[in-house]
């Protein structure tokens, strides 16, 4: 990677792995917080379903903020609004919890347009691949440090001790864009931000109108639905699982945590490489989507009684199978909408699927206080096999055209 591609990719790779590193911190100490907040293990999928109504609430207002606040500003207000969010659940009050998840998301999910929008206009666009699935792998390093951090403080001192770490990250990577934007000219704002602007219900309509208008975003957009509802799933409920239902400590269940995640890290950047020699991001999305289903099983096959290392083992193929589709969906969406807005595109087709994630995991955990986790990842199983057959359907009705 050349000298000019390191500090665009630094500025927004950084923001990426610090508001992960929140994100998935919130997942891994939920089953902390609510028990002190007197709450039911179940409520976690209300906590991550919240949060994904953050990060759709964030897509549908992406025309108001990116074009008043330039990706660069709105990085810094979605470390900031993160950040500040997370503090609200050292208090141990539902509402607040209930109140700050999806702040959280809402400042989470702003990485995804303006980071595609930085990237798309300052690196060529022969090595978006590359960088695309570069930047994605900031997501399961950011939840590998919040495994490894949050429940080692959380299980040495104190889970709001914990928090305050999973945050620090954020804060200082706010610090870093204010300097970096003096050095990566943003374009001008287009209009005067207005925050109550995102509250607006008609942008809701946004996403619908820019997925009709670019062809070929909407099946990426369906194919990720199903991709990010196992996803969300599992992310959500690993720990609360591992811990009520496995029966392991927090400890372990954050180490197994960790070890999906930095499996996933390294999966990323291998899948971009292997869809580039491939030649085909359908054919390797399609193969991820039954590796996905495969994972769901494999998790169901858990127990306190396997060895140690098989469990790390297991934990690091689910990892792989679940969560490396991300960046090749990214620089997918980004090359189908290079002729239009990338930012534009980025926000629609993570709107809908972010709606996944939001969905996802309370009703899975619905599923599950009705009929059991067994049931529950079935579910989830069957809907990314179903993303995995339309990927390959939609393949070979494009080799047809051909």
């Amino acid at each position: 990677m050349t000298k000019a591609l390191i500090f665009p990719f630094l500025v927004v790779f950084l923001p990426q792995l610090a508001l992960a590193t929140v994100n998935h911190g919130v997942m891994v100490l939920a089953p902390l917080f609510t028990a002190a907040a007197k709450l039911p293990p179940e409520a976690v999928g209300l906590i991550g379903g919240l949060g994904g109504l953050g990060s759709v609430w964030c897509f549908a207002s992406n025309s108001v903020i990116l074009p008043s606040l330039g990706p660069m500003r709105a990085l810094i207000f979605g470390c900031l609004l993160a950040s500040t969010a997370v503090l609200a659940f050292t208090f141990a009050q539902a509402w607040l919890i209930y109140l700050a998840a999806p702040l959280v998301g809402f400042g989470y999910a702003i990485t995804a347009p303006a980071g595609s929008q930085l990237l798309a206009r300052h690196t060529p666009k022969e090595r978006w691949g590359t960088l695309f699935s570069l930047r994605m792998a900031a997501v399961p390093a950011g939840g590998a440090i919040a495994g490894i951090i949050g429940a080692g403080i959380a299980a040495t001192y104190d889970w709001r001790l914990a928090l305050v770490a999973i945050l620090l990250p954020s804060l200082l990577c706010a610090g870093f864009l204010a300097v970096a934007r003096h050095h990566l000219p943003d374009l001008p704002p287009k209009s005067r931000f207005r925050p109550l602007q995102i509250f607006n219900p008609a942008l809701v309509i946004s996403p619908f109108r820019v997925l009709r208008r670019i062809p070929g975003l909407g099946l990426m957009t369906m194919s990720s639905i199903g991709f990010a509802a196992v996803q969300g799933a599992v992310f959500t409920f690993l720990t609360t699982y591992l811990t009520h239902v496995i029966g392991l400590s927090i400890l372990l269940a954050g180490g197994l945590y960790s070890s999906m995640q930095l499996a996933s890290f390294a999966g990323r950047i291998g899948i971009g490489f292997l869809a580039d020699w491939v030649g085909s991001t359908h054919l390797v999305l399609a193969i991820l989507g039954f590796c996905s289903a495969l994972a769901v099983v494999l998790l169901m096959l858990m127990s306190q009684a396997m060895p140690v290392a098989l469990l790390f083992l297991m934990a690091m193929l689910v990892g792989v199978s679940i969560a490396t589709w991300n960046g090749l969906f990214l620089a997918e969406v980004s090359r189908v909408g290079a002729d239009h807005d990338v930012s534009e595109a980025t926000a629609a087709s993570t709107f809908f699927t972010f709606i996944s994630y939001m969905l996802s995991p309370p009703l899975f955990g619905l599923v599950v206080l009705k009929a059991g986790y067994d049931v529950a990842f079935g579910l989830i199983g069957s809907v990314v096999l179903i993303a995995a057959i339309g990927l390959l359907l939609a393949r070979r009705h494009s080799d047809l055209a051909k």
